[in-house]
């Protein structure tokens, strides 16, 4: 697993990022007053997608197969290719299973911030642990969230307008781009950059909503 450096004047360095995210979105990116308004999503929704990454390229599914209480928060149940997730009701990241097993805990889960609207800008501090091959790892990163623009992408699935919602790390340096569409509940398009997964991108190729 990569080494993650410790923070360094955090505070510095997330008013810096949200300066330079205003920067980047300046000028190519349509501004609107379009919002994007937290999704309810069902089991049995699912969304495919078509990928590429450091292991060649990739077809996969997401499904919500229930809601329920996790850890005391509500939550979603995701299989994603046989390895279920859970995320909060406001679609952040809260943890990796493998059966009864905790195999990634983010504490507090890293939410999303709705409405969503271009301009709108957050961070947030999250305390991450993996347990892999019986070894435990914990770190904690700060991210810097930005909606970016508000614009039209096209995927095999069609083309959505979609909200353009960056994540970016301190420590690590690592990126990702996400585009949500209201129209599918959902990301129609990831991007990302020197994460611990490495670099890969996804697009909607179909999906399926209840």
């Amino acid at each position: 697993m990569r080494r993650r450096p410790l923070p360094v004047h955090v505070g510095l360095l997330v008013a810096l990022a949200l300066a330079l995210s205003g920067c980047e979105s300046g000028g190519s990116v349509s501004r609107t007053v379009a919002m994007a308004e937290q999704p309810t999503w069902h089991a049995g929704d699912s969304w495919t997608y078509r990928g590429r990454g450091r292991s060649g390229t990739y077809n996969l599914t997401r499904t919500v197969l229930r809601e329920g209480l996790f850890q005391g928060r509500e939550a979603y149940e995701i299989d994603a290719g046989g390895t279920h997730y859970r995320y909060t009701k406001q679609l952040g990241y809260l943890a990796r299973t493998n059966g009864d097993q905790i195999t990634r805990l983010a504490t507090p889960p890293e939410d999303w911030q709705w409405p969503l609207q271009v301009g709108k800008q957050w961070s947030a501090t999250v305390h991450w642990t993996d347990r892999t091959g019986g070894q435990e790892q914990s770190y904690t990163l700060t991210t810097v969230w930005a909606v970016e623009g508000y614009e039209d992408v096209k995927t095999p699935a069609g083309t959505f307008k979609a909200f353009k919602v960056t994540r970016r790390e301190i420590e690590s340096g690592a990126s990702q781009e996400f585009w949500y569409s209201p129209e599918a509940k959902g990301w129609v398009r990831i991007r990302a950059r020197n994460t611990a997964d490495g670099d890969y991108e996804e697009d909607l190729t179909s999906f399926t909503l209840r």
